[in-house]
């Protein structure tokens, strides 16, 4: 027969063990962030140290704007998949840049002014509906003086070269 003093010190026991994995979890999420391994055949996550030699030498901020249409990645899960590796990567390259890369986002939706933007750096829609609203994946970089970089469309396609194409 259990005693109610027993299955207090279980449900507290319980509630401390949750406790405690719930502190664990969040306190090497935080701890372990910055590090990464890559186990990829291809060792497709792990930079090259020509593009870390390229990214410390920036001498001016430069700003990499990424254009994802999200109902093209609805329409296509092949190029939501190529954007979150695209990401993922430009990412690492802001954390390299020490402070002189900047990434922005932005799904260019029909009419707004993300749409607009991506279509003055001159990148490229597909179709992505009966109605011909456009899909962009594409991005433009920008420096200081005016100066611009831009791929009008990313494919997932060409993915084994995206370190060299960006």
């Amino acid at each position: 027969m259990r005693t109610p003093v027993r299955g207090k010190l279980t449900a507290v026991a319980i509630a401390l063990g949750v406790l405690i994995f719930v502190s664990v979890n969040i306190a090497s999420n935080n701890s372990f962030r910055a590090i990464q391994l890559d186990l990829t055949q291809g060792k497709l996550f792990t930079l090259s140290e020509e593009t870390a030699r390229v990214l410390n030498e920036i001498d001016e901020p430069i700003t990499i704007r990424l254009y994802f249409s999200k109902v093209m990645g609805e329409q296509s899960p092949a190029h939501a998949t190529y954007f979150e590796r695209v990401r993922e990567l430009l990412e690492q390259y802001v954390n390299l840049a020490d402070g002189k890369l900047r990434l922005q986002v932005s799904n260019p939706e029909p009419f707004s002014d993300d749409e607009d933007s991506a279509v003055a750096f001159g990148l490229s829609g597909l179709p992505v509906n009966q109605q011909g609203d456009l899909g962009y994946l594409g991005l433009a970089g920008t420096n200081s003086t005016d100066d611009q970089e831009v791929i009008p469309f990313l494919t997932p396609e060409r993915e084994t070269f995206l370190e060299y194409d960006l």
